[in-house]
């Protein structure tokens, strides 16, 4: 081993002390905290070994904590409390389970809210071992963003910052100060896809899913021992408790949802993979103008039934939630094993009244709708008018295997009072201030615009 390895060695072993200094410390101050503090060991990270990712600070997957061993010893010896800040900050983002939601279409926004989420968790600590200078900053911030955002977590975050995009903009300008860590190894499985070795000591493992359940579990049962702590009357964050509950907030996935929906259509097709050539040859070669053909296999496609996409225009669901919802609805139907060559869905758009139904029978057809989308109406809502266009369709027979009915909404409005004679389905997007009470004869699901906004 030659002098530079030697002294590389030797920095990776003072560094990875050093880490392991740090989880006693925190396990000391926060011992409710510590099955979350012992999980991830130290992996040092060296930028010349891993071109592919580069981080500007340390970083974490949820199972190790990846940092330059030179980064490591320098804060430890200048800032002793940011190295614990940085660490805890880390942990915190896997506890939330941030580095797990990692879809979402706009990347740079949820950096953004889920550091925003950490740093008001971590000074509700109200830790002097952890204060850092520009903690003053941030809770000036955070104080009057807490009067607009209820519960403090950062899908709550992500969906204000969505609909107020000039609050964003303002507000983006001190992302700086709330950044402590990268979040490159965040990135979803499908982008690290090849990239599964980042030094060459060891490899990161980006199987997101079960290392998402394994937060959880961690997840829940500091929850529980966090409560047993408040009972003690000790002071506790009542937004680790709040974000901790967003992670189990159940909620079905409108991707799962709508191909469950749609009810898939099997057609039969020959399934050229099954077909066995090595008789057609034989046949040939034994008879001489006489194939031998075995019995064809066949393969079942899934194909889209006629449907009814309707989107109400009015309260909530305006401008970025209907091409969220759009977008999300066209990613899936475009999926080649559910999507009709001659579809036919109708889009319509509505708030007491229909204000436009686009008839769409092929994918061009959709292409052109989502390049030229404009939302229309923003009166009030009155779900009554969709109803009788699509029964005035059915009865001039424009369908001829109608699924239904997607109707977006914020739920808020007057129904018909009459079961339809098709099955209907309200996508309701939440509202904290006033709950919607769908009628018993329709499916019900609640999402977010943050499940909207994710790629899958």
């Amino acid at each position: 081993m030659d002098r530079e390895q030697e002294i590389r060695k030797l920095k990776e072993k003072t560094a990875e002390k050093v880490m392991r200094l740090v989880q006693d410390e925190l396990v000391i101050q926060f011992p409710y905290l510590n099955r979350a503090i012992l999980r991830m060991p130290y992996l040092p990270w060296y930028p010349e070994d891993n071109k592919e990712v580069e981080l500007s600070a340390p970083s974490s997957d949820g199972k190790r904590v990846a940092a330059e061993p030179d980064e490591v010893i320098r804060l430890y010896r200048r800032e002793r409390n940011r190295l614990e800040r940085i660490y805890i900050h880390l942990m915190f983002h896997c506890m939330f389970c941030h580095p797990f939601q990692y879809e979402m279409l706009d990347n740079e926004l949820w950096d953004f809210c889920s550091n925003l989420a950490v740093e008001n968790t971590v000074l509700e600590l109200d830790n002097t071992a952890l204060a850092l200078p520009e903690d003053g900053e941030k809770k000036k911030f955070l104080l009057g963003m807490r009067e607009r955002v209820n519960p403090f977590t950062a899908e709550k975050l992500y969906h204000y910052y969505y609909m107020h995009p000039e609050e964003r903009k303002k507000d983006e300008t001190l992302a700086g100060i709330f950044s402590m860590d990268s979040h490159e190894l965040w990135l979803s499985h499908d982008k690290m896809a090849g990239k599964d070795k980042f030094s060459k000591d060891a490899a990161f493992d980006y199987s997101m899913g079960e290392n998402e359940l394994v937060w959880q579990d961690v997840s829940n049962h500091i929850q529980l021992d966090m409560e047993a702590v408040a009972r003690r009357q000790e002071k506790l964050p009542g937004s680790a408790i709040d974000n901790i509950r967003a992670v189990y907030r159940e909620k079905r996935s409108y991707t799962d949802f709508l191909r469950k929906f749609v009810s898939l259509k099997e057609e039969i097709k020959v399934n050229q993979d099954e077909f066995d050539y090595i008789y057609y040859t034989y046949g040939m070669k034994l008879y001489g103008n006489m194939p031998l053909i075995e019995p064809l296999e066949y393969t079942d496609i899934s194909k889209i039934h006629d449907m009814v996409i309707a989107i109400d225009t009015s309260g909530s669901c305006q401008g970025r939630v209907v091409r969220s919802f759009l977008n999300k609805t066209y990613t899936i139907l475009k999926d080649e094993q559910s999507f009709f060559q001659h579809m036919n869905v109708h889009i319509m758009q509505c708030d007491s009244e229909v204000h436009s139904d686009v008839k769409i029978t092929s994918q061009r057809e959709f292409d052109e709708y989502m390049m030229d989308l404009k939302a229309e109406g923003f009166g009030g809502t009155d779900f009554r008018p969709v109803f009788e266009r699509v029964d005035e369709l059915i009865r001039r027979k424009e369908f001829t295997d109608f699924r239904g009915v997607i109707y977006l909404t914020d739920g808020l409005g007057t129904y018909p009072k009459m079961k339809p004679d098709y099955p209907v389905a309200f996508i309701i997007i939440e509202d904290e201030k006033e709950k919607a009470k769908v009628p018993a004869w329709a499916i019900r699901l609640d999402t977010t615009l943050e499940d909207l906004e994710k790629r899958r």
